[in-house]
């Protein structure tokens, strides 16, 4: 994992991977796209919004592995979606995350607060996490009452977002032990329907 470049203050709390995929549900094709940078509204993200961002790419063994791919058709599977809009493509942006905090510094999954991402929907799956206290998502209408509480703490626990529909947060981790730093790993995945979306040549 790279370090996320755009944090403010000298902050060191993120480190991220980004890739990016064309996804044809009806028939679960899967291919990668070429990076881009990465942009939300000031609207949408009041931390890093409006502003366009690189980060590293997905590792060539994360873009070919299987179980990243049944996982996107898999969620996509749990979707509100008509059948028209499977045989059309969609967009998928793949986030690894990475927290970090220390006794010095807080580790911050969503520095912007409560949020949207932008996307149709989203799923948030916990890879792991070590030595953390804190970390608790919770979905909330968009005027911001609470709906759900959650703390992801098994790998694979997992959040579904109607993103459209509802905001979402997360609290600041910080470790069990402040003698040793504390992680927590996941993996967001975006789904956004795009039915122009052009197929890209280069199979995976």
């Amino acid at each position: 994992m790279e370090p996320d470049g755009h944090l403010k203050d000298g902050d060191h709390f993120r480190r991220r991977r980004l890739g990016l995929f064309y996804f044809l549900p009806s028939t679960a094709e899967l291919l990668p796209l070429p990076s881009t940078p990465y942009i939300q509204s000031s609207a949408i993200n009041t931390y890093a919004g409006g502003i366009s961002r690189t980060f590293a790419p997905l590792l060539a063994a994360t873009l070919t592995n299987q179980f990243l791919h049944k996982l996107i058709a898999f969620n996509f599977r749990q979707f509100p979606v008509g059948r028209s809009r499977t045989r059309q493509p969609w967009k998928i942006d793949v986030h690894q995350f990475r927290i970090v905090a220390s006794r010095d510094e807080l580790g911050q999954p969503t520095p912007e607060g409560i949020h949207q991402d932008g996307d149709d929907f989203n799923c948030i799956h916990l890879i792991g996490r070590r030595n953390a206290t804190g970390g608790v998502n919770t979905v909330y209408d968009n005027d911001r009452n609470p709906l759900a509480t959650y703390t992801l703490l098994q790998p694979m626990d997992s959040i579904i977002v109607w993103d459209p529909h509802v905001m979402h947060g997360v609290t600041p981790i910080s470790p069990e032990n402040p003698s040793d730093p504390a992680t927590r790993d996941v993996l967001v995945i975006g789904y956004n329907h795009r039915p122009d979306l052009e197929r890209p040549c280069d199979e995976i």
